[in-house]
């Protein structure tokens, strides 16, 4: 099809207010804040409804040209999932699909639109005194779903029953351009049935033996584009304490964050290394170093929390539970100066930021993130420190009730020099093959880290993986070139 044909294709689809193929535009799509280079698009569309969804998958398996799907706000993308591997692409835009179509305080559940971000959720949700299970101090401009699709840990771990929170059920729209809903939104009945008979969306498995939800979470848009999701909601709660454990030793906070988690006690739970908790409460690189040489080297970050009249009473307990802990455990000795105030981190776990976090010490930063059990995040941290000796952050996370760790090494470095941009790109691939032959397994695998991961488990590959492509994308029209989709 000839260019005129394709853009006139296009206007059809998504009005002509909606497509863009200006130079500079384009170009910005090409790239993110990752080391990959990307392709440049043909065309950047902006859809709005589920309908034109359907339209424009059906057109590119027709004539051919790949679609990239991006929901969260340009330019700070991080990966390189978001640009095009191939030529002949089209971006498909969905940040105008923005809508909260439903929160349902009584099960505890929202209802969203892709294009739906923390910055404009976060708000709306706090009226009702519910709060979303998010990720670590996000960016504004995030998607929502998105961050649930990409398994982003959150930072409440004694909330999170399967990998797989907080996502519930979708609607999808597969490769092939058919839509499909997942779990109980699947039916009987449309969703405003479902809601008037009593029905919330809340199961995510189905519908019968199968869940397809599951294929969509990390596939990086390769398998299908998710026009809504309902994701999990708890109660804001009335009052928070921070306690905020130092030390020098991991494993004393490594076992303590252990116990904590057997005995579900507190809520928001992560242990930093000192220059990631400066970079989480500070904004200038001066006020980030100077709080920096102030912290010890390890952090555990602890939210007490209570709701309603008995608020009070219920941190007070878990502050004696933790004490007894401590003792139980020998740990008298970590540090409890009150360096940071409670609103300073509180703040941080309960919002969005407009500039990212990991960006403020030196201006970018190259992330190495994966799951492990506890027995290992020291014998990682020894790996990578022996690496790199400074502007180093370290982030773990207990997930799923603390069965696993979500595993993060941030190396810092100013992105205007070319120099310490090849060096950062040399030792965060080194660094990356290390740790997945000393085992970290590396379940969001981005860019180069996916042929190391693939090549590693051909089996699953060929038998599992493609043959899922082909029955939901068997023209390979979403995101070529992401996981081990290359062909």
């Amino acid at each position: 099809m000839s260019e005129e044909r394709l853009y006139q294709e296009l206007v059809k689809i998504c009005g002509l207010k909606f497509i863009s193929n200006n130079p500079e535009l384009l170009q910005s799509y090409s790239t993110d804040l990752s080391l990959f280079k990307g392709k440049v698009p043909r065309y950047v569309v902006w859809l709005k409804k589920t309908k034109q969804i359907v339209e424009i998958l059906k057109l590119a398996n027709r004539i051919g040209f790949s679609i990239i799907p991006i929901s969260s706000s340009s330019p700070l993308h991080y990966h390189g999932d978001t640009i095009p591997h191939k030529d002949n692409s089209v971006i498909l835009d969905l940040s105008r699909m923005n809508k909260i179509l439903n929160i349902d305080r009584k099960n505890r559940v929202v209802m969203v639109e892709p294009g739906v971000v923390f910055e404009q959720i976060i708000p709306i949700l706090k009226k009702k005194g519910l709060r979303l299970l998010q990720p670590l101090y996000p960016r504004d401009g995030k998607s929502v779903i998105t961050s649930a699709l990409e398994r982003v840990p959150t930072t409440i771990p004694r909330y999170q029953w399967d990998s797989s929170d907080p996502l519930l059920c979708t609607e999808v729209v597969f490769g092939t351009g058919d839509l499909f809903r997942t779990g109980t939104a699947a039916g009987p009945g449309t969703i405003k049935k479902q809601r008037k008979s009593g029905q919330a969306q809340v199961n995510p498995m189905g519908p019968t033996q199968f869940s397809p939800f599951r294929l969509l979470q990390g596939a990086q848009g390769s398998l299908g584009i998710v026009t809504w999701a309902t994701l999990k909601l708890e109660l804001m709660p009335t009052e928070q304490k921070v306690i905020h454990f130092q030390t020098e030793n991991i494993q004393d906070i490594l076992e303590l964050q252990h116990e904590l988690l057997k005995f579900r006690l507190g809520n928001e739970l992560l242990i930093l290394n000192n220059i990631n908790l400066a970079c989480l409460v500070k904004k200038l690189p001066e006020d980030i170093k100077e709080l920096c040489n102030s912290l010890a080297r390890w952090n555990l970050i602890l939210i007490l929390a209570g709701r309603g009249k008995l608020a009070g009473e219920r941190i007070a307990y878990q502050e004696g539970d933790l004490g007894d802990i401590i003792s139980d455990l020998k740990l008298e000795h970590l540090g409890k100066e009150n360096i940071l105030s409670d609103s300073e981190i509180i703040y941080a776990l309960n919002n969005s930021t407009s500039y990212p976090w990991r960006k403020r010490l030196k201006g970018n930063f190259q992330d190495i993130f994966f799951i492990t059990n506890i027995e290992k995040i020291s014998r990682y941290i020894n790996l990578v420190e022996n690496e790199i000796a400074e502007d180093l952050g370290v982030y773990i996370q207990a997930i799923n009730q603390g069965t696993s760790y979500h595993c993060e090494f941030d190396i810092y470095y100013n992105h205007e020099d070319e120099e310490v941009q090849k060096d950062v790109y040399k030792k965060h691939i080194d660094l990356s093959i290390k740790l997945m032959d000393e085992g970290a397994f590396f379940n969001r695998p981005y860019g180069i880290w996916a042929k190391e991961v693939f090549k590693r488990h051909i089996n699953s590959t060929e038998i599992a993986l493609k043959k899922l492509k082909k029955i939901f994308d068997p023209n390979n029209i979403l995101n070529p070139g992401v996981l081990c989709f290359d062909d």
